[in-house]
């Protein structure tokens, strides 16, 4: 897959014009079948649709497309133990398989899959080192393992939170292939760690390069929140009520968390009945958290502070 067709692919994908992105991904796949990287693509495509949109019925499709990017590095491996692009695809399919069943809500799984990580990443700099978008991986494993306690229930696994923002922060300014991903990593890592200021910085810098990016404007949001500017992430809040629908009506997973953080977010300035009304549409979709990611989560969490809020 020649770098120019990356490019538009990713860009359409960060533009949320996923059918233009995948469109660019299939045809590369088809030209070249034996491309790991138009899968590694078209999977991470359909990663962001996913948290986008929360269809995780695509989830077969994410799992199938990194499958076949692993088994063809596999391959040119056995060939040539050296292969740098070989070594970078299959981590970078690896991580992104992590990431996923993070999502999934799945720690262990997800843990034990990002454990074999980095020996790939660290091969493909060793050899070839100008793939520097190997950095932001080799970041994020730094970083989940310096916070694993918050995912899988107290496990502690050794990291450092100093050398995941060493080699994340300069993809994330940089101008390589994954320097959106990068910038959404530091942003969210930012949001975490409580530096708010500098997590919307750079989830602003990524709305500049791509408007109305509804994975930006949730961040932006949660930054806001966690920083008390309680005002702003409901104006943020405000605009996802009516952007996510448009997108994707059905969207119930997108939509539940927004109105839980926008609920929170009233009732911490004193806006009851603003708070309750969002509180009480969540609770309502109780029926469907079955089949919606994330759902019970937020139904939990707004039966929670609907208590707290009294009649």
């Amino acid at each position: 897959m020649s770098p120019a067709d990356v490019i538009r692919a990713r860009d359409f994908g960060y533009r949320q014009q996923y059918d233009s992105a995948l469109a660019i991904t299939s045809a590369a796949i088809a030209g070249d079948p034996s491309d790991a990287a138009g899968y590694y693509w078209q999977a991470g495509i359909i990663q962001l649709l996913i948290y986008d949109s929360g269809r995780g019925g695509l989830a077969d499709s994410f799992f199938g497309l990194s499958d076949r990017a692993v088994a063809l590095c596999r391959q040119r491996l056995d060939q040539d133990p050296g292969d740098a692009q070989a070594h970078f695809y299959y981590g970078m399919t690896q991580l992104n398989r992590a990431s996923f069943l993070g999502w999934q809500q799945r720690p262990l799984p997800a843990f034990k899959v990002l454990l074999g990580v980095a020996p790939h990443l660290n091969a493909a700099l060793a050899r070839d080192s100008s793939l520097t978008d190997a950095r932001l991986g080799l970041g994020m494993i730094e970083y989940f393992k310096a916070s694993s306690d918050r995912y899988t229930m107290g496990l502690r696994l050794l990291g450092s939170r100093k050398k995941a923002y060493a080699a994340i922060r300069p993809v994330a300014d940089g101008e390589g292939l994954l320097k959106p991903a990068a910038e959404v990593m530091i942003a969210y890592m930012l949001k975490e760690d409580g530096d708010c200021e500098a997590a919307i910085g750079y989830s602003r810098r990524l709305l500049a390069a791509y408007p109305g990016n509804r994975s930006a404007r949730r961040l932006t949001r949660d930054a806001l929140f966690k920083s008390g500017q309680y005002a702003a992430s409901v104006r943020v809040g405000a605009e996802l009520d009516s952007a996510i629908p448009r997108a994707f009506p059905d969207d119930k997973y997108s939509i539940a968390e927004n109105w839980v953080v926008c609920g929170k977010a009233y009732a911490l300035m004193g806006k009851k009945e603003e708070a309750r009304v969002r509180f009480d549409r969540v609770i309502a979709w109780e029926q469907y958290q079955d089949d919606v990611p994330w759902l019970p989560r937020y139904v939990r969490e707004a039966k929670q502070w609907r208590k707290k809020l009294g009649e």
